[in-house]
């Protein structure tokens, strides 16, 4: 995940968790609790699959749950990686989720999807990163371009994936080689329950990657600020 927090922080934050891996926290017997603190105070928490999240009363970071292979840790159940080629179209993923940032804080509450020619790098994120925003405030996704008032401009709104509408943003990083393509639900559900095939398919369409690349890995949580975040369900299957 890759923070957007301000623009100096940003840019600083943006290459701390570009290039370094993250810490992890042990917890499902199944998924790989990952935690990653940017500054100030948070505490996570694990109830089970269904029930987790984070308190925050400085601190900023991402908590997430994870499936699959990232930087070099391994969720406990998986098989991941795996190519998009070899992944049913029936696959499913859900998470639902509530959050409750402190007045004037930010958050996301997103999937972060890896998608590499390479199985599992262990050196480096994936090249390809696909975020699908269920809800936000005060932040915004990485875009190409921005207009005058510094809002990210979309590469397409009311786009139509999976029986929901999106607005899609690009951002194509520096190393030439990098894109995250982010998928904001233009209802804010907070939500998501289904197949993440039609938002592969958006960036093999976009000439982003192809279907010989691997899947890595499947996560969700929040790219959070100073708040309270709560899971009440999250899980893949089919893949």
């Amino acid at each position: 995940m890759k923070f957007r927090i301000g623009w100096a922080a940003l840019l600083a934050a943006l290459a701390l968790v570009f290039t370094l891996p993250n810490s992890a926290v042990a917890a499902s017997s199944t998924y790989w609790f990952k935690y990653y603190a940017t500054g100030g105070n948070a505490s996570t928490w694990y109830s089970n699959d269904a029930s987790w999240g984070v308190n925050s009363s400085t601190g900023t970071g991402f908590v997430a749950m994870v499936d699959g292979k990232d930087w070099g840790y391994t969720s406990p159940v998986t098989t991941l990686p795996k190519k998009l080629s070899a992944i049913s179209p029936n696959n499913t993923t859900w998470f639902s989720q509530s959050a409750y940032p402190n007045s004037g804080s930010y958050y996301d509450a997103t999937y972060d999807i890896f998608i590499d020619q390479t199985a599992a790098p262990t050196n480096r994120n994936s090249h390809n990163e696909l975020m699908i925003w269920l809800n936000w405030s005060n932040t915004k996704p990485l875009a190409n371009a921005y207009d005058a008032s510094g809002n990210a401009i979309p590469t397409a709104t009311n786009v139509s994936l999976g029986g929901r509408t999106w607005n899609i943003y690009e951002y194509n990083w520096p190393d030439g080689v990098s894109h995250t393509i982010s998928y904001l639900d233009t209802s804010r559900s907070g939500w998501w329950s289904g197949s993440l095939t039609p938002f592969f398919n958006w960036g093999i369409n976009r000439g982003y990657y192809t279907n010989d690349q691997y899947l890595n890995s499947i996560m969700a949580g929040w790219e959070f600020g100073p708040g309270n975040y709560t899971a009440s369900s999250w899980g893949v299957a089919g893949f």
